[in-house]
């Protein structure tokens, strides 16, 4: 019997439920097996639920319940990183611990990409082997007319077509649209193929940041649907694209699978911690879920199996093709890294204090006789990374020297304020007209920590609040050692209110091994810059935070 009606709360969001009980409704004393679905194969999985439950399963001789939930990913990562004491980025608020009956006992989202994910947050997060379930390629949902236009002849989406794509959306004939890449695992593809095609070496990378820029983002993806029109062009799955051309759309959709190709392979995820006679019916249920017999309730929505193949009732056609597919899910820590920090840097607002060391060797050149001076070449980079801005941010300067007036080691230049068109001006300003002082004495330990403790004084949510320094040597003022530089961070270290010191060093004078033990110490990074060439590069990837 169903019972149709229950609510279940995952990651802060009321969904509807709809429990399976045993085939005689009479199982309410015994295992309860709650599993969480993501939304697009919740319907599959409660008719094999279903059909499992007809045969009245039993674990150590009690019948076993089975209630499936839709569930988006991303809630219930939220959840489950709270449950272990963490927080994974998926543009919501942190939520606190759960009550474990709260808890799913086995989680199927769209992709591994959200185990690899959760197991950055806890290693011990789920009981061994997450098996696929189902498979959908990853695709450019693209309106027919548009895909000949595109000379999408290969049936791919590879660089050729992305630059082709890039450039209508610059003439602004096209409009790239996609869920938040922290919230979706094809949102999150599509910005890796934006990534892979535009950076084709290191100086590209600032470009990656206007194609991120003109991305209408959408909540989910009943959101990116209702956008969808004869010009927008996104990310979503071969699945997806078949369940919408499946309403009657005035624009059908063609699916494009993008290249290198990246497969949604929806892993069955027991959940470590669980009772044993939970985990013992859910490694049952999984069973019967990836039996054959149950291949037709996945097919006749557009999933294929887990090897990529199709069967009976598969609804194929515009680009969907019956053609088996390699399976290829996204499943690389570092990429995924990679990606949402190249997201989050270009995307989400900062809160940025920029320390710029103003001692006289700023003026010898910055890589040997010839060479623009160490000054001009930050100078440029600092006008230049005020683009990679968004407008909501927040930026500040303070130059550093001893000798500076009022006795300090530093100099409030331009205060900390949001970047609106009045600031990028005073912003644009201080930097042009920055000058070198005539001593060659830096108070660099006693800077950063003073710099440290006003960010975080004014520390602000949902901001990456991070110091930025640039120096072309090392500290060389008496008084304060490396030491206590990093003893006095570790003591302002607030974990709820996290700063980060990121350093760049320029120039062949760098002590880098300084720079770094001062970055690990507020979990920032540093670089040392040899190359004039580089600095622009490498102060995007300054900014980048990971999630």
């Amino acid at each position: 019997m169903a019972i149709v009606g229950v609510l279940g709360l995952i990651g802060g969001t009321v969904v509807a439920v709809r429990a399976v009980a045993g085939g005689d409704g009479d199982c309410d004393g015994g295992v309860k097996l709650v599993v969480a679905a993501a939304p697009d194969i919740a319907p599959a999985v409660r008719d094999a639920a279903a059909r499992w439950s007809a045969t009245r399963p039993q674990v150590s001789g009690d019948c076993v319940q089975v209630q499936v939930r839709a569930a988006e990913p991303a809630d219930v990562a939220n959840q489950l990183a709270a449950r272990a004491g963490g927080a994974i980025n998926v543009a919501a608020t942190v939520l606190p611990s759960p009550a474990d009956a709260d808890v799913p006992t086995v989680w199927i989202p769209d992709s591994t990409a959200w185990i690899v994910r959760m197991q950055a947050v806890s290693r011990e997060a789920f009981e061994p082997d997450a098996t696929s379930v189902a498979a959908s390629p990853v695709t450019l949902a693209v309106p027919d007319q548009l895909a000949t236009a595109l000379n999408a002849t290969a049936g791919t989406a590879g660089a050729p077509q992305v630059a082709a794509l890039l450039a209508k959306v610059a003439g602004k004939q096209v409009q790239l649209a996609a869920i938040d890449p922290r919230r979706s695992t094809a949102g999150l593809a599509g910005a890796g193929l934006l990534y892979d095609s535009i950076v084709t070496e290191p100086k590209k990378l600032v470009d990656v940041v206007k194609a991120y820029r003109s991305i209408a983002v959408a909540a989910d993806q009943a959101a990116l649907n209702k956008s969808a029109g004869p010009a927008q062009v996104a990310p979503m799955s071969e699945q997806a694209v078949i369940a919408y051309n499946a309403t009657g759309p005035a624009v059908p959709l063609t699916a494009l699978p993008v290249d290198p190709a990246v497969t949604l392979d929806y892993p069955y995820a027991m959940i470590s911690g669980k009772p044993r006679a939970n985990l013992e019916a859910a490694g049952l249920f999984r069973t019967a879920l990836t039996a054959d017999g149950n291949r037709d309730l996945f097919a006749k929505l557009g999933f294929r199996a887990a090897d990529g193949s199709t069967s009976a009732g598969y609804p194929a056609g515009r680009g969907a093709g019956t053609a088996p597919v390699t399976v290829k899910p996204l499943a690389e820590p570092q990429k995924i890294n990679d990606i949402l920090g190249y997201w989050n840097a270009t995307t989400a607002p900062s809160r940025v204090l920029t320390l710029v060391d103003v001692t006289s060797s700023m003026n010898r050149p910055m890589a040997g006789s010839g060479s623009p001076s160490r000054l001009q070449v930050l100078r440029k980079t600092a006008t230049d990374g005020l683009g990679l801005f968004t407008d909501d941010s927040e930026l500040g300067l303070w130059a550093y020297a001893s000798g500076l007036p009022d006795g300090k080691d530093y100099q409030e230049v331009v205060p900390l304020n949001p970047l609106n068109q009045g600031q990028r001006a005073r912003l644009t300003s201080a930097v042009a007209g920055a000058k070198a002082v005539g001593t060659d004495v830096c108070g660099l330990y006693e800077t950063v920590l003073s710099a440290y403790k006003a960010l975080k004084e004014g520390y602000k949510e949902g901001r990456s609040n991070t110091v930025v320094v640039f120096t072309d040597g090392a500290n060389s003022k008496p008084g304060m050692s490396l030491e206590t530089l990093k003893l006095e961070l570790e003591r302002a270290t607030d974990p709820t209110r996290p700063v980060r010191v990121v350093l760049l060093g320029v120039g062949p004078d760098v002590r880098q091994q300084e720079l770094a033990e001062i970055a690990a110490a507020t979990g920032g990074r540093s670089f040392v810059v040899t190359d004039p060439e580089q600095i622009g590069n490498i102060f995007l990837q300054a900014l980048i935070r990971t999630s």
